[in-house]
């Protein structure tokens, strides 16, 4: 009998997911974000977690009580009669992956679960019951628990409630169907990582887009969008934006704009100005920890950074980054359409449809490929956001948002042969690049 087998077919209903996770005791495969955030529900549920498992293991050490194990300990403790697996990976390509080595070396274990569905159901229905009860939510938690976070019930409700402004009337009958993109607001970063998924060290010039750039190509992007639920500041190192603090006060007083992500290295000591702005309750920073690889000189300002974070009562979360998966440098993999189209369908990037300097993307790989001249815009694969009518913007994002695959997965790894990579793995400065500043760009009503 596999691990799998004696779980009931309930198990995605937050009613009986207790009883069936306490017949056969789960062990946790995988201690990154998502996993952690699994650990976390089970333990405000009371149920025991027998270990987790983590390629890293020897640097984790344990989450908690919960001891962590490496790959090959599966074998000598998993007992198909007491427990029950449960991969704890973002990533489809990953948890396709990892499941498929599992089979091949422990086939008694059986096909392992995935966890997002019973993340998403323990976490729904957790939130949902916060928003009754008039509490905010906890965007910590939301930060871990799905890639799609602008797709869950309670996410929405939650953004909607704690916006200035509710949704706002969309411009036309047929509003564009977006919720949630992030804006690459600079490719200046303090790391020169060798995998990096932005190719941050193979731009010849850096460039910020302006404080008034970003602001006003964000405003057309939400009144075509009606509302975005979520809204993300990436780089690149955002706290490097000299104008960083403009941003995120016109951001926070956008209406039809709900919860802010914010991603960093933590490397940069931020000033005074952007830890005020940066405590507002619709914020969350989202803080990666790449342990060795982050280089000595910039070790003393991530602790630094974090002791701030603590003292101005800043929402954020750490994540220890420890892999990578490894996207290649735009190699031209020969795939047909419907391999293309496969790969899309399963990619945790396609939640991340990015702006820069005034152009939208449905990914970080594209937006890299294109700006650094590796792949062509291809009209119907990028949006000219600055560029268009309101109703031909309206008109062009459904488009977009509608493709099943873009031109980009084809000159992607993660459409071949996946494989992890180090986190943040330094590379040698190649030269000193000139930052541009990126101008307002003119709108085309």
């Amino acid at each position: 009998m596999g691990l799998i087998a004696a779980v009931p077919a309930a198990l995605n209903d937050p009613d009986t997911l207790p009883a069936a996770l306490r017949e056969r005791t789960p062990i946790v495969y995988g201690a990154g974000s998502a996993g952690r955030h699994l650990l976390r529900l089970f333990d405000e549920m009371g149920i025991a977690v027998a270990c987790c498992i983590d390629a890293n293991a020897a640097q984790i050490g344990a989450i908690g009580p919960v001891k962590v194990l490496p790959p090959d300990a599966l074998g000598t403790i998993a007992d198909p009669e007491r427990h029950v697996l449960i991969v704890s990976i973002n990533s489809d390509h990953a948890f396709e992956t990892i499941s498929a080595d599992i089979a091949r070396r422990y086939p008694a274990l059986g096909q392992p679960l995935r966890a997002r569905s019973i993340t998403e159901a323990l976490a729904t229905e957790r939130c949902l019951k916060r928003l009754r009860a008039g509490q905010p939510l906890d965007l910590r938690d939301c930060m871990g628990c799905r890639p799609d976070a602008a797709q869950c019930t309670a996410f929405r409700r939650g953004a909607e409630r704690a916006a200035p402004a509710h949704p706002l009337a969309p411009p036309a009958a047929r509003p564009a169907r977006i919720n949630d993109f992030a804006y690459f607001i600079t490719n200046r970063c303090t790391l020169n990582c060798t995998h990096c998924v932005e190719a941050l060290p193979h731009y010849d010039k850096h460039h910020n887009d302006s404080a008034a750039a970003v602001l006003a190509t964000v405003a057309r992007m939400v009144d075509a969008c009606g509302f975005v639920h979520r809204f993300s500041l990436t780089g690149g190192e955002v706290l490097l934006h000299k104008e960083l603090a403009e941003i995120l006060r016109g951001l926070l007083a956008m209406p039809g704009i709900g919860f802010i992500y914010v991603y960093t290295s933590g490397t940069v000591a931020p000033k005074a100005d952007v830890l005020a702005l940066l405590a507002n309750p619709r914020i969350v920073v989202n803080v990666s920890d790449y342990g060795v690889n982050t280089p000595p000189r910039l070790r003393a300002n991530f602790d630094a950074f974090l002791s701030a974070l603590a003292a101005h009562a800043i929402a954020h979360t750490v994540l220890p980054n420890k892999v990578w998966l490894d996207m290649g440098r735009f190699e031209e993999l020969h795939l047909d359409a419907a391999a293309m189209r496969a790969s899309f369908a399963k990619c945790a990037f396609t939640h991340c449809m990015t702006l820069s300097q005034g152009v939208l993307y449905r990914c970080p790989h594209q937006l890299a490929g294109v700006q650094q001249g590796h792949l062509p815009a291809l009209p119907d694969q990028v949006v000219a956001v600055d560029a268009l009518s309101d109703e031909d913007l309206i008109d062009h994002l459904n488009r977009f948002a509608a493709r099943d695959y873009i031109d980009a997965c084809g000159r992607c790894k993660l459409s071949a042969s996946p494989q992890e990579v180090p986190a943040a793995l330094q590379s040698p400065r190649r030269k000193t690049i000139r930052l541009a500043l990126a101008p307002t760009p003119p709108h085309t009503p």
